[in-house]
């Protein structure tokens, strides 16, 4: 039986597109969370019915809306997703990731004890491990510094109105946008909220969980992927006003990276860093005009 509350704090909108049993770790973790002051939005982008039996399978425990979307890209399908939404505060998971069964109560617990507009966690596998980048090891408000260790999209939780006021998802970011820009859109978001005057706070014990992709470093789709990725934390720093000397040593790490490995002979290494260096470079020369001079 779907529990039931006289209010919905949080809507949980997720976008997907291919995948159908992956979906089930999600939907069991939200039903560990044992309380009924949420809804999920799934944004269906698939243009068979694959979900229909999954979701409907879950239709007894949990609250579901199921929103078809035609047009691709996850940004444009969390915006979507966001415009349905009833709860007061929006988290957009992946597909693929699950959460602890009191990450609800955690999330209480942080929104009393720090009220900001915004929150972000750490995203760790199943054993507890940080992966998908560095994270920061201490809890603290969210800056424009800090804005690339402390953020994944599935770990940042908005109240609805600032998400409204920020506009939402930048739709030329992310996965299936049809641009070259495949990654950084929650740190785009957190800029927009930043700079429209909102405050945001990260603590690494809220946690999430997530496969693990470190295995796939060196295949060609491997090192086109973190490519892609790459490009678009060049556009969106360049889009923020970050100056190039700011910029410069994201763009000499990888090149260093490049010289080290071809050097040890850990040529597959080499090409990911020349990867993530071209990536980087390509989105930085790409990018739209600054929005600001800020540094």
């Amino acid at each position: 039986m779907v529990p039931q509350s006289s209010e919905l704090l949080t809507s949980l909108i997720v976008a997907t597109l291919g995948r159908s049993r992956e979906l089930e770790g999600l939907l069991r973790s939200l039903a560990a969370q044992k309380r009924g002051d949420f809804e999920i939005i799934v944004v269906d982008q698939n243009i068979d019915d694959r979900l229909a039996p999954i979701l409907d399978g879950w239709a007894d425990r949990l609250r579901i809306k199921r929103v078809r979307a035609e047009s691709r890209g996850v940004c444009r399908a969390r915006n979507i997703g966001a415009a349905h939404a009833r709860g007061q505060w929006l988290l957009f998971p992946d597909d693929d990731c699950w959460y602890p069964h009191d990450f609800l109560c955690r999330l209480d617990k942080l929104r009393s004890e720090h009220p900001v507009a915004f929150y972000s966690g750490r995203a760790v596998d199943a054993q507890g491990r940080t992966i998908m980048g560095a994270f920061e090891s201490k809890p603290g408000p969210i800056g424009r510094d800090s804005v690339w260790t402390t953020l994944i999209e599935w770990m940042m939780v908005v109240r609805r109105d600032a998400f409204e006021a920020a506009s939402g998802f930048d739709e030329a970011l992310g996965p299936g946008a049809g641009t070259p820009w495949g990654a950084y859109e929650a740190q785009d978001l957190a800029l927009g909220l930043l700079t429209a005057g909102y405050v945001g706070y990260y603590d690494p014990d809220l946690t999430g969980h997530h496969p693990d992709e470190r295995s796939d470093r060196i295949s060609a789709a491997g090192i086109a992927k973190i490519r892609t990725y790459n490009v678009g934390m060049g556009y969106v720093m360049r889009k923020h006003g970050y100056g190039f000397l700011v910029y410069l040593p994201r763009l000499l790490r990888p090149l260093a990276g490049v010289a080290v490995y071809t050097l040890s002979g850990r040529l597959e290494m080499a090409r990911r860093s020349w990867g993530i260096f071209s990536g980087r470079w390509s989105g930085w020369r790409g990018a739209p005009t600054p929005e600001s001079n800020r540094t």
